[in-house]
């Protein structure tokens, strides 16, 4: 595991978790489903609390229709609310970071995440698996047994796989820490 992986493992296990380390987790969550410019308008946001649609791609860097669609995602899940501000005579159209949605939003994510790794767990458990030892691509015992436990792609004959318990243990592993971290997440407050 790379050193920083392992610092960033340790910041999460020991004690509670801090804002700087749920907002950290929300901004990679928020990057991988809406894209790298999401993150940036979510550090904008959480820097300066609003965001107006009037001076959106100014402050941010972001093209001013990308930004209404990320923050139209975030609208979606609740993490950004609109209001509105006046300013010198004006009413200003902007957006507000809404912390507490932002950690039920994380938390709502860590628990789908736990519970896919739940299933797969499941899955390996329950089935046999085979592997080809050239392409390496794996079958299930009916998927074997229906191609005679030859690989359909090269004819190399299927081995039973044999790290089937460091695989099962590894995702245990990973659903520990996603409970840790669900519960950290749940009992932190903004």
């Amino acid at each position: 595991m790379p050193r920083n992986a392992e610092r960033e493992n340790y910041a999460i296990r020991s004690s509670d978790l801090s804002e700087d380390d749920l907002l950290k987790m929300a901004k990679t969550i928020i990057a991988r489903i809406y894209g790298r410019s999401s993150n940036d308008l979510l550090s904008y946001l959480i820097k300066n609390e609003y965001v107006a649609e009037e001076t959106l791609s100014q402050e941010t860097g972001i093209k001013s229709n990308e930004g209404r669609r990320i923050l139209q995602y975030l609208s979606d899940e609740a993490i950004v609310v609109p209001d509105k501000v006046r300013t010198n005579g004006s009413i200003l159209h902007v957006w507000r970071l809404n912390k507490p949605a932002l950690l039920a939003f994380v938390a709502n994510k860590l628990k789908k995440a736990k519970e896919k790794l739940e299933l797969r767990m499941k899955y390996e458990v329950e089935n046999t698996i085979y592997e080809c030892p050239q392409c390496k691509r794996t079958y299930t015992l009916e998927a074997a047994f229906v191609n005679d436990f030859y690989c359909q792609y090269d004819g190399s004959l299927l081995v039973e796989e044999t790290n089937k318990d460091m695989r099962i243990k590894a995702l245990k592993e990973a659903i520990e820490r996603v409970e840790y971290l669900v519960k950290r997440v749940e009992q932190s407050r903004y």
